[in-house]
């Protein structure tokens, strides 16, 4: 498939990480503390895009104290995903992603079945859903994989706690899917079981 897009989601490189693998297939979203605010309200997650890129950062795997955000899965391939980053002022891009399904859960008993699912600890999951107006955004995706990665420089405006950012070009190229459409049906069919949709 070809892949186009010039907007990008921000997530923690460990994460991109499971989607590109293929282990995962699901983000839990909240939404940065710099995200728009629309009339005043809290800024919240919204799912604006269904296809764009997977910007991996890794601000937070650096930072002491954090390792308790993240599952065991993850925290295990956490110096993995360190050691391949890129250097400082440069992003990679290899993988592309649709959006399948986007479940607003404003239960927290509803995450309890994707423990595991998405690569973040228990307690970091209580306390995304806990801030501000408790809920969270279940993010259901199907990801690709780039034939080449591609790098990029690291701009001023791309930085700070946003989910989205618009990239400087469009970017293209050929990916794959990490999942086979049977395999991926199967994910999408037990995250809305997991969550409770009919």
């Amino acid at each position: 498939m070809r892949a186009e897009s010039s907007v990008a989601l921000k997530e923690w490189a460990v994460l991109c990480a499971l989607l590109g693998a293929g282990r995962h297939s699901v983000l839990l979203r909240k939404g940065g503390i710099r995200e728009p605010r629309p009339a005043g309200a809290p800024g919240t997650f919204a799912a604006e895009h269904r296809r764009f890129w997977l910007l991996p950062t890794y601000f937070h795997l650096r930072e002491p104290g954090r390792a308790g955000d993240l599952s065991p899965e993850a925290l295990a391939l956490a110096p993995e995903v360190l050691a391949a980053a890129p250097p400082a002022g440069r992003l990679r891009v290899e993988l592309f992603a649709e959006v399948e399904a986007v479940h607003e859960v404003r239960e927290r008993a509803r995450l309890r079945p994707l423990a595991g699912a998405h690569g973040l600890g228990e307690a970091c999951v209580d306390a995304r859903f806990d801030y501000r107006t408790p809920g969270l955004v279940v993010l259901v995706l199907r990801t690709y994989r780039l034939s080449q990665a591609i790098e990029l420089a690291d701009l001023a405006e791309y930085a700070g706690c946003v989910s989205w950012v618009h990239l400087a070009a469009g970017l293209a190229g050929d990916a794959e899917p990490v999942l086979t459409d049977d395999a991926h049906a199967a994910r999408v069919a037990a995250v809305r079981a997991a969550v409770g949709v009919a």
